[in-house]
């Protein structure tokens, strides 16, 4: 079913490139998210930057081979549920997944004490008080001034989290040929191996991505602040691993994982030893009709990295996990997995689909479940501390 859609998305593309913008997609309000239409199209703040001055290289499915694409043919992509990679700037990932290093991850979990003490600190507070303000830019498209105010914004708030704690932590953007940064907080450890716990920070509206109205609670705003407060209360427990513990906001996911691709290439070149990747993209909203679990990514995953979720799931939240399939370039794992790292995915639940309100003006903190999302804030601290603390090479 996948592989017919992407063809068939494929197939609308060259008839696409000669319509969709000479007349532009379907406007509603609804979706722009105001009313003065022809002022936030003309806007600076509402353009795109020089990201698609030039045609793009697409890749829809690892069967599918990688295409040239113009913005007006991406979109069409976009608009037809088609996820992707866009290898522009990361060709190398996409020709080998060999790092030279083999990472060992705990076969027993052995900080139980340690984790639950710090998880006992958790609180649904931050949640709220960051989202708020997080979700009420315009949109975070990625190659607009909404996309860096928003991402230097948020990197503010984890400066002061960091200089309240009087932590010894480094927080630093990294900056892309987009506008957005992303953004990594460094909690230095003994060795120079590195773990990542990872979200997303850009939203765009599906139909008008760097315009339209995107509030993003869901995508990625529960990710980012789920690891957040994650963090927060590393910083309050005194957290000291003995490998490097690093976070990351990512930048431009929506774009096709354009900023992890380029942190995991950098390190990848870099021969930095990445332990593993646990990413965190969309953890408030689950159907109340339907068991609550935590959905654990089944493809481009590592199933080691994913056996030691489970067992972390079991020791430290009260939810169970099912996996599932998410298809080709679904989110920032992917990047990880690509470079030949090991990582893992943790998603609000086990449907894919069932939040219909991403992508829009409706992705609102409203809809979100604070209590179901510090399940996952619980997982992350309990990463940090397994695989953080875990006996290094």
């Amino acid at each position: 079913m996948r592989v017919a859609l992407v063809a068939m998305a494929l197939a609308a593309v060259g008839a696409a490139q000669q319509h969709a913008f000479a007349h532009g997609p379907p406007v509603h309000h609804a979706d722009v998210g105001a009313n003065n239409y022809g002022e936030l199209r003309t806007s600076a703040e509402f353009q795109p930057g020089s990201l698609y001055a030039d045609r793009r290289l697409i890749k829809v499915s690892e069967q599918v081979r990688a295409r040239w694409m113009s913005l007006d043919s991406i979109l069409v992509l976009r608009q037809a549920g088609v996820r992707f990679m866009d290898i522009t700037d990361a060709q190398d990932l996409h020709t080998s997944s060999v790092t030279g290093y083999e990472s060992t991850l705990p076969l027993e979990l052995s900080q139980g004490a340690a984790v639950n003490k710090t998880i006992d600190l958790l609180s649904t507070d931050l949640y709220g008080l960051v989202l708020e303000p997080f979700t009420a830019f315009h949109n975070r498209y990625y190659d607009s001034e909404n996309g860096r105010k928003s991402s230097k914004w948020l990197q503010a708030q984890i400066e002061e989290m960091v200089q309240t704690a009087k932590a010894n932590v480094t927080v630093s953007s990294v900056e892309h040929k987009f506008k957005q940064p992303s953004v990594v907080a460094r909690i230095a450890g003994q060795s120079d191996e590195v773990v990542v716990v990872s979200a997303h920070q850009d939203s765009v509206n599906m139909w008008l991505p760097w315009f339209g109205r995107a509030s993003g609670a869901d995508d990625d705003g529960s990710g980012t602040v789920t690891i957040l407060e994650a963090l927060r209360v590393l910083l309050e427990a005194g957290f000291a691993p003995r490998r490097t513990v690093e976070l990351h906001w990512y930048a431009g996911e929506e774009g096709g994982l354009l900023g992890s691709q380029d942190i995991a290439k950098q390190y990848k070149d870099a021969g930095r030893k990445v332990v593993a990747n646990l990413h965190f993209d969309m953890t408030g909203f689950w159907v109340r009709s339907e068991p609550e679990v935590i959905g654990l990514v089944a493809d481009r995953t590592d199933p080691e990295t994913r056996d030691l979720v489970k067992k972390l799931a079991r020791a430290y939240t009260r939810l169970e996990t099912r996996e599932f399939e998410c298809g080709y370039g679904c989110s920032d794992h992917a990047s990880w997995n690509q470079a030949g790292f090991r990582s893992a995915m943790a998603f609000e639940s086990d449907q894919l689909e069932a939040n219909t309100h991403i992508h829009s003006p409706e992705d609102t903190v409203a809809t979100l479940d604070f209590t179901h999302m510090l399940e996952f804030s619980k997982l992350a601290v309990a990463f940090a501390y397994e695989v953080g603390n875990a006996k290094t090479h």
